[in-house]
This record gives C-alpha cells, sequence and structure tokens, in this order.
C-alpha cells in the first residue's frame, strides 16, 4: 500500500492515513479492549504506518499489546508513527512526565512520534478520567492551568527524547496562534474534528502559513452515531455522485478529499474489510470542481463539542476554526 505523508516541522514523515482508536463517543469506552487489539493487528498487516492513540481512549494496552506483537516482525519501530494525548485531568505541569511516561509504558515503547494536548481546558488533578459535579458538568482545575504552562511542560519531554514531536489537539485558530507565539517548541500538529460538513478551511490556511499540520478526527462524521447527531456527509447526494463516478465508496470520497487538502486523516474502525476500504485512497484523484463541491457541502456541524465544559473561557468551540 502506498503511504503518502506530511512532512511535519521537525522533518519527520507522518503518514496521511492512519488508524484511530478513540472511544466511539466522548465520555464512553468499549465494553472490551479486545476489538481495538485486533484492529492494530489488522490495519498494520493491512499496510498502515500510523496509529492514533491516548490516555482517555483506555485501550493504550491493547494497542500496545497489539504493537508488541507487529513491531521487530511485520515492521520496525522507526517506520511506524505514533501518536498519543495529554488528557484533560493531567494539564498541572507535575502531572506531564508521568502521563507521558505511563502512555510510554502501556504501549510498551521507549518514545512517542507525536504527543498533543487533548483539550485546551484543564479538569480537576486525579485518575477520573471524566470528573462531574452532580449536574454533570466537568469539574475544572482550582486553580485553573493555563495551557501554555502545560505546553512548556510538554516541551521537556522532547527535551528529554520522550517524544519527537508535540502539538495540540481541538485547538481554536486563536488558540493555536498563542502557542505558536509563545511556545520554545511550535506545535507540530493540531487535531481537530473535520469532515465534508465541518471543513475548517479558515484553521487549514492559518496552519499552512505557520507549518502546522493538521489531522482530522471523525473524518466520516461517525456513522455509527448518525442517529444521535445525524451529521452524514457520507450520504450526502454529491458525494455519492462523486463516488460513482470514480467507482468508489463515499466514504473512500471523503477521506480521498481530506489528504488531497494535505489533511491527515485517522478514521477509526475494528472490521478489518471497513480497514481495508479505509486504505484504499491512494489510486484516485478527485478533480478541482470535485474539491471544490466537497468543501462547499460545510455546514459547521461539529459533533464533539465538550460541552461539559462550554462555559471555560477557553472552550474552544466559540472561537474560529
Amino acid at each position: 500500500m502506498a503511504r503518502p505523508s506530511a512532512t511535519l516541522r521537525t522533518g519527520a514523515q507522518m503518514p496521511l492515513l492512519g488508524l484511530g482508536t478513540g472511544p466511539g463517543s466522548v465520555g464512553s469506552w468499549q465494553t472490551s479492549t479486545e476489538p481495538m487489539y485486533e484492529a492494530v493487528k489488522v490495519a498494520i498487516d493491512t499496510g498502515y504506518r500510523h496509529i492514533d492513540t491516548a490516555e482517555s481512549y483506555a485501550d493504550e494496552k491493547a494497542v500496545g499489546q497489539a504493537l508488541q506483537e507487529k513491531i521487530g516482525s511485520a515492521v520496525e519501530r522507526k517506520d511506524i508513527f505514533i501518536t498519543s494525548k495529554l488528557w484533560n485531568t493531567r494539564h498541572h505541569p507535575d502531572d506531564v512526565l508521568p502521563a507521558c511516561q505511563r502512555s510510554l509504558s502501556d504501549l510498551g515503547l521507549d518514545y512517542l512520534d507525536l504527543y498533543l494536548m487533548h483539550f485546551p481546558v484543564a479538569w480537576t488533578r486525579g485518575d477520573v478520567i471524566y470528573p462531574k459535579d452532580d449536574n454533570g458538568r466537568a469539574i475544572l482545575c482550582t486553580p485553573d492551568v493555563p495551557f501554555m504552562d502545560t505546553w512548556k511542560a510538554m516541551e521537556k519531554l522532547v527535551d528529554a527524547g520522550l517524544v519527537k514531536a508535540i502539538g495540540v489537539s481541538n485547538f481554536n485558530i486563536s488558540q493555536m496562534e498563542e502557542v505558536l507565539t509563545n511556545g520554545r517548541i511550535k506545535p507540530a500538529v493540531n487535531q481537530v474534528e473535520s469532515h465534508p460538513y465541518l471543513v475548517c478551511s479558515k484553521l487549514l490556511k492559518c496552519a499552512a502559513e505557520n507549518d502546522v499540520v493538521i489531522t482530522a478526527y471523525s473524518p466520516l462524521g461517525r456513522p455509527g452515531e448518525a442517529g444521535l447527531h445525524g451529521v452524514t456527509p457520507f450520504k450526502d447526494p454529491k458525494v455519492i455522485s462523486i463516488a460513482e463516478k470514480h467507482k468508489k465508496t463515499p466514504a473512500q470520497v471523503c477521506l480521498r478529499w481530506q489528504v488531497q487538502r494535505g489533511v491527515v486523516i485517522v478514521p477509526k474502525s475494528i472490521t478489518p474489510a471497513r480497514i481495508l476500504e479505509n486504505s484504499q485512497i491512494f489510486d484516485f484523484e478527485l478533480s478541482a470542481e470535485e474539491m471544490e463541491t466537497i468543501s462547499g457541502l460545510n455546514k459547521d456541524a461539529r459533533i464533539v463539542k465538550f460541552g461539559m465544559c462550554d462555559d471555560h473561557p477557553q472552550w474552544p468551540f466559540n472561537g474560529a476554526f
């Protein structure tokens, strides 16, 4: 399988296609991590060389088990790109190094290729992934921890050789610019929700101007939860028409549109046939007109909102993407 990549500001090559391993929705977990363990092995055997995970997904041990079975046999460590993320409850500078070390231990790795700050808002410290009050609101860190304090602690992970690059996730344009302006080490990546109904064109332009690679999570709009949110770009008649023209699936067209924009994609699947299908996007090309048509479908339809802390001043979704 061809593995086109994006070049990070560090010079590292980040494969444009990765396997997402996150839970189906914010605040939920798989009842078993066995399917994700099998999915990672299938993905590597299929040719994937990029795995995206996070502490909050509660499956890093399963991902790590799969990696250990494949590294040294099916793939060399240097040839596979591993991303993990610092969770909201680990923003205190004293918690950053232990959190990274825990992820490395669970994954069975000596270093991460990329470590992202998962979200710009700090929640209360501790091991409860989703700390909530009686009203279902996130319990915030008191006193608050500005994300630049967290970033400075993440920079030390690079200095220590534990991570090759650092970045952010779910940061709006002004937040990303704050890190670019004030960080000693500039963010290599900003991972955000993006699909044809949420194109993030302003963010993509700003990122390109500042040598930041954009990664799209939920690049298909989370089809398994379509009944909950109604965001179904892969069912759009214009997407279906383009797919029929190319003899591809609508999902493949949605993914191809992203990689042609230079956006890294990390679609999640535990189904072998779907993992293969998602990888078969490098043997056709969308025309400029087709790219424009898909980009024109934008509805600013966001699925992942972290609404439990939407009253925090750093909640990102009041800002431009």
